[in-house]
Formats: C-alpha cells, sequence, structure tokens
C-alpha cells in the first residue's frame, strides 16, 4: 500500500465508523490527560488534587460522552449533564475536570446540527458547567475564583461553536462545489454525448447520399451494359467503364467523409464537393443514360462550404430519385440561380414511361434534403404536377448562406 494512501484510507475509517473512531479519539484523550494528571500530581507538593489509580475511571466516565457524540448528541449530552452532577455532589473530581469533552462536544453540535440544534445544545453544556463551577468554588464566596472561571470557560466555550461553525461552513461550501462539479461534468458530458450523436447522424446522411447516388448510377449503367453486351459491345464496355469511374468516385468521397472519425492531423484524401461539382454530377448522370440539363442563372456569389456542400447534397439526391423512379426518356433538368437575395435550385423532370413519381415512392431522401435546407435557414418543396413530373426546389437566404468572410468584404464596399 502507498504511504499517500494511508491519510485517505483514515479518513474514509473516521467518516464510516463513527463510534469506533470516537473511541479511539476518547481513550487518547484519556491516556493523555491521565498522564498529566498523574505528572503534576506527583512532582508537585501543592498541587490542588490528589491523583491516583482510582482518579482513573473517574477521568474515563467524564469522557464517555465524547465517544457517543456523533452517534447520538442527546445521549451524549445527557450522560455530560448526570456526570458532571455526579462529580459536582461526591468526591469524584475528575469527572469534570479536565473540561474537554465540553469543549469537544459544543464543537461537534456546531459541525453536525442545525444552527437552532446546535446552539440549544452548546447552552445546556456551558450552563451544566458553570453549574458545577458555582456548585465546587462556592457561589456567595466573594473572594473565589468561580466568576473568573465562568468567563474563561465560556469565552472557551464560544470558541469551540465558531471553529465548528466555520468547519461546517467549509463542507456545505465544499458539498455544494462538489454538486456543481457533477451536475457541470455531467452536462459536459451529455453534450458531448449529443455532438457524438448529431455527427454521427451527419455522417450517416452522407454516406447515404454517397452510396445512394453511385449505386443507383452503377446499377443503371450495369443493367444498360447487360443488355447491350451481344448487340454493341462498344457501349457495353464505355458502360462498364462508367460503373468503374464511379465507383472508385464513391469510394473517394466516403475516404473523405471518414476522416472526421481519424486523427485531425490525418490529411484528407479528397475535399467534399461544392457548387462547382454539380457540373460533374450532372455529366455523370448524363453518362448514365438521364437526358439532363444544367442551367446557371443569375451572378455568381460564394457560399458558406457547408452550404455549398448542403445544396450539393440537394441535387444529388434528387438526381438518384430520378434514376431510380423515373424512365430514361424522361427529360430532366437542374437549374442553380444566383438571386439578390437568395440562392435557389430546381430540379425537374417529365415522367416516362412506365414510371412512377418519386414522392410516391417514399423514404427518408426528402426529409434529409429538407433538413438540409432548414440547416442554412432555407426552405425545399417537392410537388408533382398535373403531368405526373416531379419538381424539387431548394432556397437558401444569402444573409445566411454566403460566406461569412465575403459578407465582409460586401459590407465594406
Amino acid at each position: 500500500m502507498r504511504i499517500s494512501a494511508v491519510p485517505s484510507r483514515f479518513n474514509h475509517w473516521i467518516r464510516t465508523r463513527p463510534l469506533q473512531s470516537d473511541i479511539v479519539f476518547a481513550t487518547v484523550i484519556w491516556a493523555f490527560m491521565a498522564s498529566l494528571m498523574f505528572i503534576a500530581s506527583s512532582t508537585n507538593d501543592t498541587a490542588p488534587y490528589d491523583f491516583t489509580w482510582w482518579s482513573l475511571p473517574q477521568l474515563a466516565l467524564g469522557l464517555v460522552p465524547i465517544a457517543l457524540r456523533r452517534v447520538n448528541m442527546l445521549a451524549a449530552v445527557s450522560l455530560l449533564i448526570v456526570a458532571t452532577a455526579f462529580s459536582a455532589f461526591t468526591s469524584w473530581d475528575f469527572i469534570a475536570a479536565d473540561g474537554t469533552a465540553y469543549l469537544i462536544l459544543t464543537y461537534t453540535a456546531a459541525v453536525h446540527l442545525t444552527p437552532r440544534w446546535s446552539i440549544v445544545t452548546g447552552l445546556i453544556v456551558w450552563i451544566t458547567a458553570t453549574a458545577w463551577i458555582f456548585v465546587v468554588n462556592g457561589f456567595w464566596d466573594p473572594t473565589s475564583s468561580a466568576y473568573a472561571m465562568v468567563a474563561v470557560n465560556w469565552a472557551m466555550g464560544i470558541t469551540s461553536y465558531f471553529i465548528g461553525w466555520i468547519v461546517r461552513y467549509r463542507k456545505q461550501r465544499l458539498h455544494e462545489l462538489t454538486e456543481r462539479t457533477h451536475i457541470a461534468e455531467a452536462t459536459q458530458a451529455a453534450l458531448a454525448e449529443q455532438a457524438v450523436g448529431d455527427e454521427r447522424r451527419r455522417i450517416a446522411r452522407e454516406l447515404h447520399d454517397v452510396v445512394a447516388h453511385h449505386l443507383a448510377v452503377i446499377g443503371v449503367m450495369a443493367e444498360g451494359a447487360r443488355r447491350s453486351f451481344d448487340s454493341q459491345p462498344d457501349k457495353s464496355k464505355e458502360a462498364l467503364d462508367t460503373v468503374s469511374e464511379t465507383a472508385r468516385e464513391a469510394l473517394n468521397q466516403m475516404r473523405s467523409l471518414l476522416t472526421v472519425l481519424r486523427s485531425s492531423e490525418e490529411p484528407e484524401t479528397q475535399p467534399l464537393p461544392t457548387l462547382d461539382s454539380i457540373r460533374s454530377l450532372v455529366a455523370q448522370n448524363r453518362e448514365a443514360g438521364l437526358p439532363l440539363k444544367y442551367t446557371v442563372k443569375g451572378d455568381y456569389f460564394d457560399l458558406h462550404q457547408g452550404a455549398s456542400l448542403a445544396v450539393y447534397r440537394i441535387v444529388q439526391e434528387a438526381l438518384t430519385n430520378i434514376i431510380k423512379h423515373v424512365g430514361h426518356n424522361a427529360q430532366s433538368e437542374v437549374i442553380l440561380s444566383y438571386e439578390p437575395q437568395q440562392l435557389s435550385v430546381r430540379i425537374i423532370n417529365d415522367v416516362g414511361d412506365g414510371a412512377h413519381s418519386p414522392q410516391r415512392a417514399g423514404g427518408h431522401g426528402i426529409i434529409g434534403m429538407r433538413e438540409r435546407a432548414h440547416l442554412y435557414g432555407g426552405t425545399l418543396s417537392a410537388e408533382v404536377d398535373d403531368h405526373g413530373g416531379f419538381a424539387v426546389t431548394a432556397t437558401f437566404p444569402r444573409a445566411h448562406a454566403q460566406d461569412p468572410a465575403t459578407l465582409a468584404k460586401a459590407e465594406q464596399l
């Protein structure tokens, strides 16, 4: 056992074993006081008392209340009163001669009892001590030192009570600080857990967008390659090349995304998509056989990285829904509009033969797109027209979506 652990173990034993520890405490005081009185009595012929072996049980009786002070204060005070009265009217002077029990009980009451009951207990203890002094030394004798002894005893009692009150206050403050620390740690742990959960949901959403879109493209191209394998081998080879390229791109994006789970010192393999990546996304879907048109309107302005990624993911999810649920003969279009107060993106298509609306297909795609738009103060709507076509429209307020650095420069112009 380490030496540094001894004090903590001793303090734990004192707190958890009050009766046993106080018995040891009272025994130590008894041995110390008996030694002092015996030495004083044997070396000083003018000592006011004669300490003999019969004085040892008398001194021990006066210290018994110390052993009960934390387990039963009422019993300790009652025993002290009885012992004091017995000492006052008998020759057993050593029961209350040292006064240690009075000081320790007063201190204990101030530490462990409520303020009201600690004051009541202190008054009872020291009224008892005062009565003993007057009975033993004489109340009516003007030459008696009883009054001086009473004044000294009350001063010592008040000091003992004040020390106990300070200890009680410090314990209360320590307990409050400990509780606050525990609450702060619990709150911090809850916030950290919530942050981890939010990050996991964000990663899951990103993985869904990446994997769902690219697998949809791979599925379409693989099906086309299978159908044209015998009749048009060249087109089958082109389709398989597109499958290979799409798979590699999906893998690279997944690697870039999963770097958030690694050490911050590891470099990212590929940056996350932005608005500029929409053009390559459109080209990829065209290679998959989707008749797709891409239009950009208005004057370009920079967007916050998160908002730019949100726009890209909305377009990606909408095109994924088109590939999964709409025929390949359907005409589709992506319109990106830079407006004075907002950025809007619209993905529309006409339903082809044998297709059904993405909205009827259900799933979490539209919910995820709407959450991305709301994250940057935007809105998203998904509607079916009278001809069965499907349109997704997302708007991002410029004040929320634009890069803060760009906004600051614009305000200075």
